[in-house]
């Protein structure tokens, strides 16, 4: 792992000289070319997957990100290997941005004007203390609250003063603080464009965060077969135990699904489904994988205690990646507004032909054109017949997938013609909290859908019963949406798993079913003789 430094004031904290080597390294990847998902990887390795690196190094990414997002790539080639940070919340309004009370008062009366007087104060600030710049949100007029309300300003260490460290729970190791801002700045883009370049960033960005909770899961289910297949409970190792192989066997099959889940996103990020696929990253993903992590500390024990350990380390760190306020959130209800499109798409697709395309691509990461989508083009992906899909895939399991989607449309049905109960003229479809429900159970039937792709990219039935995890987790979601809104649409019933695999070798098979990119590489590896 990397080294902290001792700091005189904060103890042991990440060692920032070695943020900014790294990432002279990282944003290099994304200018020229724009390959964010190499530079994720590059990074993950520079810095030996540590979660208080990445996040305090992919912080400053994301903020100098917000340069190319401006268009502003001379000033982001200049500054690539500076420190920066996302100077957007404050304390009482957390990431609600169009609340915010940070002002930007022009330096001359000139229309034209890109020097700006910054004050205010941003709370709970990764990097903040040692960061050398800060893409601060401000507001020129700070009467106005509507979307053009926002501009981004560069904004030097130099302007920024009172810093006080905030102790958290996670990530201790980074320093996150309070200051404020009383200084000059330097517009960024163009004024009033600040939440558009916000989201510009934002629709690649969220590929970042989800990667690390991804590998965390790999990682840290990884060290529990290590734990549990070479201590000794009973004069046998706790992997031989019936129970423990059933929980780690489940385990298992959720942490490469999510393995593989990530990199079908990645493999179709340049296209339509960006944001699609960026928002079920951010809040469904992370979700399961704070799950996860939390159930594998439990089967791994007291091994998690230990500082030294990866097991307890992440199932702690991993909350701040989708919880940070509210993100997950956000994302889920970003997502409600596509369930209409997403059940009555009548496009189809060869589902040959897309399987093979994620096979071929799948770990494969390149350069794309994520930063400079259009909202145009990523506002309304081009969703397809999801039944007429499924079926193409043949999934040998008893699932009425007609029936499943009907189902759904008649739970939308009654959620849109059902009055709130406390609340006259008022349907529950137009509630936060249904609207939350709806992009829950979007992610849940995307999630179906993937797990079907992945039985079928692996061309193994050992991975059939992720698509039961999967299916039963619906049910669930399904299920409590229908008994919290007292609504009469019928309850769904849960499909039973396939038996538990007779192996020889436990640990060896759970290492085997973890491993999900090796085999795909050998799908693809060129026959001899070819």
């Amino acid at each position: 792992m990397p080294k902290m430094i001792s700091h005189p004031e904060f103890g042991e904290i990440v060692d920032f000289d070695r943020i900014r080597d790294v990432l002279v390294e990282v944003n290099s990847q994304l200018v020229p070319d724009f390959n964010m998902l190499g530079g994720i990887k590059l990074g993950a390795d520079r810095f030996n997957e540590d979660p208080s690196y990445l996040i305090a190094a992919g912080a400053s990414m994301l903020a100098w990100m917000m340069l190319l997002a401006a268009d502003e790539t001379e000033i982001a080639e200049e500054l690539k290997g500076k420190l920066f940070t996302l100077g957007w919340t404050e304390e009482k309004i957390g990431s609600d941005l169009l609340s915010m009370s940070t002002q930007a008062t022009p330096m001359s009366d000139d229309p034209n004007e890109r020097e700006y007087h910054i004050k205010g104060r941003k709370w709970l600030i990764n990097n903040s203390y040692h960061g050398d710049y800060h893409m601060v949100i401000a507001k020129i007029d700070p009467e106005q609250d509507g979307p053009r309300s926002m501009s981004v300003f560069l904004v030097p260490r130099s302007s920024c003063k009172n810093w006080e460290r905030l102790d958290t729970h996670v990530l201790r190791n980074m320093v996150l603080t309070t200051y404020e801002i009383d200084g000059p700045g330097r517009l960024i883009g163009k004024k009033g464009h600040g939440l558009s370049i916000v989201q510009r960033m934002a629709a690649a960005a969220r590929y970042q965060c989800a990667f690390l909770g991804m590998r965390m899961c790999q990682n840290s289910v990884a060290a529990t077969i290590d734990h549990l297949s070479t201590k000794t409970i009973f004069k046998n190792q706790p992997i031989n135990f019936s129970n423990v192989f059933r929980q780690l066997y489940n385990l298992v099959l959720q942490a490469a699904f999510l393995n593989f889940m990530y990199n079908r996103a990645v493999v179709f990020s340049d296209t339509s489904f960006l944001t699609f696929h960026g928002t079920m990253l951010k809040s469904f993903l992370l979700l399961r994988g704070n799950e996860l992590l939390a159930q594998n500390w439990l089967v791994a024990g007291s091994k998690g205690f230990l500082k030294d350990s990866i097991i307890g380390r992440d199932a702690i760190d991993s909350f701040v990646l989708p919880v940070f306020d509210g993100h997950y959130t956000i994302n889920t209800l970003m997502t409600a507004k596509h369930m209409p499109r997403y059940l009555n798409a009548e496009r189809t697709v060869n589902a040959d032909e897309r399987i093979n395309e994620i096979r071929e691509k799948l770990f494969d990461y390149v350069a794309g054109n994520q930063i400079n989508k259009k909202p145009r083009e990523i506002r309304n992906p081009e969703f397809f017949n999801y039944a007429d899909y499924w079926n193409q895939l043949h999934v040998p399991l008893d699932i009425d997938i007609e029936a499943l989607i009907n189902n759904v449309r008649t739970l939308m049905a009654e959620i849109d013609n059902t009055e709130h109960p406390y609340k006259h003229d008022t349907h529950l479809s137009s509630e936060a909290e249904y609207k939350y429900k709806t992009g829950t159970l979007v992610h849940w039937l995307e999630s179906i859908l993937a797990a079907a792709e992945f039985w079928k990219v692996m061309d193994s039935n050992e991975y059939l019963n992720i698509i039961v995890q999967q299916y039963n987790g619906f049910v669930k979601a399904y299920n409590d949406v229908v008994s919290e809104g007292v609504l009469q649409t019928p309850f769904l019933t849960p499909i039973h798993h396939l038996p538990l695999p007779d192996v020889d070798d436990n640990e060896a098979y759970l290492r085997n079913l973890l491993d999900v990119q090796t085999k795909i590489e050998a799908m693809r590896a060129p026959v001899a003789g070819d």
